[in-house]
């Protein structure tokens, strides 16, 4: 089975709240693109119980984006860490799907992405991602 990276923003976000936000994002994307994801807080660090610095966390990120076969970014807030995570799998030839919410904007994200999904809220996004197809294995992402 595929697995996508969820890259977000993480700094200045209520634990709780952010882990509620990503378990849900989590869902959705699994659930309308039939695939696993990897989320780092989740995944590499058990929900805050796993504290790493820096270096561990883009070393850690780099293995795992290596791992996965597509990223997709939710751009709705800035995040710094996102814009390297897209850089490293736009480089590593990865697809890249750029969603966020509408009134907001993705600024470079957008220029990197093979698919940009604006979103009003969670419903909305799955109804939007079920109507694509993520071709894994060429470049395109394309809409069904």
């Amino acid at each position: 089975m595929k697995t996508i990276y969820i890259a977000y923003k993480f700094k200045e976000q209520n634990p709780k709240e952010l882990r509620k936000k990503l378990e849900e994002l989590s869902k959705i994307i699994e659930e309308s693109l039939k695939c696993k994801t990897f989320v780092f807080f989740r995944d590499a660090q058990k929900w805050g119980k796993i504290k790493m610095d820096v270096k561990e966390l883009v070393k850690k990120a780099e293995q795992s984006i290596k791992k996965c076969d597509a990223i997709l970014v939710e751009a709705s807030e800035k995040a710094r860490g996102a814009y390297f995570e897209v850089g490293f799998a736009k480089a590593l030839g990865k697809k890249i799907i750029v969603i966020h919410q509408e009134g907001t904007e993705a600024d470079f994200l957008e220029a990197a992405a093979d698919k940009r999904i604006v979103y009003g809220d969670f419903e909305d996004l799955g109804e939007k991602l079920g109507k694509i197809k993520v071709y894994f294995k060429d470049i395109s992402v394309l809409e069904v």
